[in-house]
């Protein structure tokens, strides 16, 4: 029993002697300056990374200042304290100047930016600008923080005024930078206003740049004044139409103008009657003014000019109307008719080709030609004519012959278009087609440099392939040299067959299934 009352005083000493001891591992008060962050730790006299605010511990935010009753548990016992959260640290802010245009009011936060501070800040005018005045003006700003301290910021405003639209009348002078923007230290056009039709109608957008900054406003052209018209009086046909251009002796506008009746007149009264003409332009504006239209009746038929007698050669095109003109006292709505209903272009003889012209009133005139059909007469001494004029054209003096048939093997190759047919057997028809018409198959590409190799002293050779299916010539050419081959004819592969040794040919004709098969026994010897 006494051992028990011992202990249970000495537990109650231990006890009181503990309390006071812990109470004195912990600050009664702790002050923080704001934003600063708090640990448990920092309430005990000595760190301990283990303590911790305790569940019923006052919540608390470092960047609101205040006092906050809080409780740190450490090991086994708790402590109490008071954390006082406190803003002594104005804030800081860097000055920005700001332009805008005038009449619109904004914040003062505007003029300040990269603001510091561990609390909440506001900013606000220390005394409003005048958003109203155009131009520079010195504004001051205060920024204040959660614990009351402030800064002061000067900064500069410059208001200027831009039009949002600015009017012109079509065909004035181009509005200078001052017509957008009042006040403007360094104001430039963006848009290329060269670029712009001022005598056209209609809304263009302007991009202006201001001391660095874009802007947009829109440049409207109108016209709002009417055009000057000044008609004549017209005299015509009966049921001629008439245009009411006709009417117009001169018209001016800025912008484009349209012309029209205001009623159409009547085409079928004979005599004078009364027209109104319009002109309106692209602003809607219109100038009226009348004048006279007299229509009388047409009795005089139309002259036919040019209808002669014509020669045809068999094979060729034709065109009847070549050089036939119709003259009219009326010249609108003339019509000419060709009437070849009784001609055979595909046989021999003399056929009637008659001409009727018809004006608007029904009048007519005719006029009967003959045509000839017969076949052309093809003669040595006529083509070689055409060949010496083709010569003349690619050939010069001082050429040797291998330079003279790379003439015209170029020559023939280029300007002979090829057709799937052209009659055999007379090479001298097929050397015209091909120099004249500058057209044919092989045979035609053949004969046309035969003609000029021969007239360009050039010995040559005709050499064909086989026949089998289908035949094919070319050429065999000496220039000094021996003989070679010569195949002006155009090829899908589009091979250059200019001198080529019988090896090459045959090399080629191997891979061209025997495109060029030909009877060596019938040739002299080929390179």
């Amino acid at each position: 029993m006494k051992i028990l009352i011992i202990c249970l005083a000495l537990l109650v000493v231990f006890s009181t002697a503990s309390w006071i001891y812990v109470d004195g591992l912990a600050y009664k008060t702790v002050h923080v300056e704001a934003g600063i962050e708090v640990s448990a730790s920092d309430i005990l006299k000595q760190a301990d990374s283990g303590a911790v605010f305790t569940q019923d511990s006052q919540p608390f935010d470092i960047a609101v200042p205040g006092e906050y009753r809080v409780r740190v548990k450490s090991g086994l016992f708790t402590h109490s304290c008071t954390l006082v959260i406190q803003d002594t640290l104005p804030p800081q802010a860097t000055a920005v100047p700001v332009m805008r245009e005038a009449g619109e009011a904004f914040g003062a936060s505007a003029f300040v930016t990269d603001i510091t501070d561990a609390t909440q800040v506001t900013v606000s005018y220390v005394k409003e600008p005048d958003f109203s005045r155009t131009g520079e003006q010195e504004v001051q700003v205060i920024l204040t923080d959660r614990g009351g301290n402030w800064t002061v910021v000067d900064s500069t405003l410059y208001l200027i005024r831009l039009a949002e639209d600015v009017t012109m009348e079509a065909g004035g002078e181009a509005p200078d930078i001052h017509s957008f923007v009042e006040a403007g230290r360094d104001a430039v056009f963006l848009t290329r206003m060269s670029e712009i039709d001022f005598n056209q109608v209609g809304d263009h957008e302007v991009l202006l740049e201001i001391d660095g900054e874009t802007y947009a406003s829109t440049l409207r052209v109108v016209d709002t004044v009417p055009p000057r018209l000044e008609v004549h009086d017209v005299e015509s046909f009966l049921q001629v139409p008439g245009k009411p251009e006709d009417f117009v002796a001169s018209a001016e506008d800025a912008t484009e103008l349209a012309f029209s009746f205001r009623q159409e007149p009547d085409l079928s009264l004979a005599g004078t009657q009364e027209v109104e003409i319009v002109a309106r332009d692209s602003g809607g504006n219109e100038t009226a003014a009348w004048a006279s239209l007299t229509l009388r009746e047409d009795t005089e038929a139309p002259v036919i000019h040019g209808a002669v007698d014509l020669d045809y050669f068999l094979g060729e095109s034709i065109s009847y109307r070549k050089n036939v003109t119709v003259e009219d006292n009326c010249q609108e709505g003339v019509t000419l008719e060709v009437d070849t209903s009784a001609v055979d272009l595909t046989t021999e003889g003399v056929y009637p080709v008659t001409y009727t012209a018809t004006d608007l009133a029904g009048n007519q005139s005719s006029a009967t030609v003959n045509l000839t059909v017969r076949a052309r007469m093809y003669s040595e001494e006529e083509m070689y004519a055409y060949a010496d004029a083709v010569l003349e054209e690619i050939i010069e003096p001082d050429m040797s012959l291998r330079d003279k048939a790379w003439a015209i093997y170029s020559y023939v190759l280029g300007n002979v278009s090829y057709i799937n047919h052209t009659e055999k057997g007379d090479w001298i028809r097929a050397a015209y087609e091909g120099l004249v018409d500058k057209k044919g198959d092989c045979y035609a590409y053949a004969c046309a440099a035969k003609a000029l190799l021969t007239r360009a002293g050039i010995p040559n050779l005709d050499i064909r392939r086989i026949p089998t299916s289908f035949e094919h010539y070319w050429n065999l050419v000496d220039v000094g040299e021996g003989w070679y081959h010569f195949d002006t004819t155009p090829r899908p592969d589009h091979p250059t067959i200019f001198l080529w040794t019988d090896a090459e040919l045959m090399e080629y004709n191997a891979e061209h299934y025997g495109a060029f098969d030909y009877d060596p026994a019938l040739y002299p010897e080929i390179n």
